[in-house]
């Protein structure tokens, strides 16, 4: 019983101390009928580097995922991600971007890290996903990020290998972790808010 309370222990200290090692970041929260919504800016994950790229006429993607979670737990209350291709058409002397379904067409770069990385009044879940958590502290954490892999590009750039080689795995692991991500990342989190009741 003692390893277990122990365990327990170690996790939760584990949990608070990789939510406070995120930076904390200006953070709109307002609520609407139960859901919140966000605002907040993630344009510095447009380094110098990044901007270059997304002034070189081929397609780029920038990803901004936001979940809420609870104070002092691993438990995730809601998610909500989209993404933004980008896209400087080298003819018309603007940029093309797409989120979801819609196309937009912009002049200049500002513009564009205006319309994907400037956040206003996003919705970050659903109502019923806050009701069981009335009156509890929760914060949000921002993940932004460049050119991103998907999990099925990812899966199939490295194939699990077969047989019994015990060190395959490790090493199918390693490098998935080395090529399976962003170009570049920026995460932040919100300070701790209750969620009303």
């Amino acid at each position: 019983m003692r390893y277990w309370l122990a365990a327990l222990v170690l996790l939760t200290a584990t949990v608070t101390y990789a939510q406070s090692q995120l930076p904390l970041r200006d953070f709109g929260v307002t609520w609407s009928r139960g859901a919140p919504k966000v605002s907040f800016s993630a344009k510095d994950l447009a380094d110098e580097r990044v901007r270059q790229e997304l002034s070189s006429g081929l397609r780029k993607r920038l990803v901004v995922t936001v979940g809420s979670h609870l104070k002092g737990s691993n438990q995730r209350v809601a998610q909500r991600q989209f993404s933004c291709d980008a896209t400087l058409d080298l003819w018309d002397d603007g940029y093309l971007v797409r989120i979801g379904q819609q196309t937009e067409r912009l002049k200049t770069l500002e513009q564009v890290l205006n319309r994907c990385l400037a956040v206003e009044g996003l919705f970050a879940g659903e109502p019923k996903s806050y009701l069981p958590h009335k009156g509890r502290e929760m914060y949000f954490a921002v993940k932004a990020e460049f050119n991103p892999i998907s999990k099925k590009q990812c899966s199939e750039l490295i194939r699990p290998t077969s047989g019994n080689d015990p060190v395959g795995p490790i090493t199918v692991n390693i490098v998935r972790r080395r090529i399976c991500r962003s170009e570049r990342t920026i995460e932040f989190r919100s300070e701790y808010l209750k969620v009303p009741e």
